[in-house]
């Protein structure tokens, strides 16, 4: 019980000697800014991390082939294109007749005698 007494009434001095001190006016002065450092701090770590950055082996080792998959991908994948083409269902309109063809053709034999002539 006395320590805690005695621990208590410390702590309370010491809160009123603070309080007093900055109810008095008591302030530290501002000290004007001394440009003793002629480097810049910033920009040579920087540089030191970029070199400690380049001295690290990056080199990567050369892993071997593994050939996990027990399967052909391209016969499979072929496979599936030949499968979706099959099953398309196509339908196309019945033509009663075509009678296009020998016209057309007469059309071209009369244009090529009417330009051969001139």
């Amino acid at each position: 019980m006395k320590t805690f007494t005695k621990s208590t009434a410390l702590l309370i001095a010491a809160l009123l000697i603070s309080l007093n001190i900055f109810a008095a006016g008591f302030e530290f002065e501002e000290e004007q800014y001394i440009d003793d450092i002629p480097f810049n701090l910033e920009q040579i770590e920087l540089q030191v991390k970029y070199e400690k950055a380049l001295e690290l082996d990056f080199s990567l080792v050369e892993e071997e082939y593994i050939d996990d998959i027990p399967f052909s991908q391209d016969y499979l994948t072929r496979l599936r294109l030949y499968t979706d083409a099959v099953s398309q269902q196509f339908s196309f309109e019945e033509e009663g007749y075509i009678d296009d063809i020998p016209t057309l053709c007469a059309i071209v034999l009369t244009t090529v005698k009417h330009f051969a002539k001139n």
